[in-house]
């Protein structure tokens, strides 16, 4: 495993779990999503439940030796995920039709 990788990756996904804590805490976004999120809690939880479970994708090989486990590892980490992206969908102003 190439360490420069997994320790960048580790970097990109503490960053968005930054960003999301941000919008949870003082409802502040980033200038490009501050046009089309309405709901910043939302966009908060959505991206802290999609960086936990990116993280836990990531490293849960080097963790755990068990199948059973690591099957239930990556089940609930991918349901974080798909969570993570729901809530952030949800967050979003709706396009109008013209």
């Amino acid at each position: 495993m190439d360490w420069f990788l997994v320790g960048a990756a580790a970097v990109g996904f503490g960053l968005l779990a930054v960003g999301g804590v941000l919008a949870l805490a003082t409802g502040w976004l980033a200038p490009w999503l501050r046009g089309r999120v309405v709901r910043t809690d939302l966009w908060g939880y959505g991206t802290v439940s999609l960086a936990a479970g990116l993280a836990t994708i990531m490293s849960f090989k080097v963790a755990v030796d068990s199948e059973i486990v690591l099957d239930t590892l990556f089940v609930l980490a991918m349901a974080l995920v798909i969570l993570g992206g729901l809530l952030q969908r949800r967050s979003l102003r709706r396009p109008t039709d013209q």
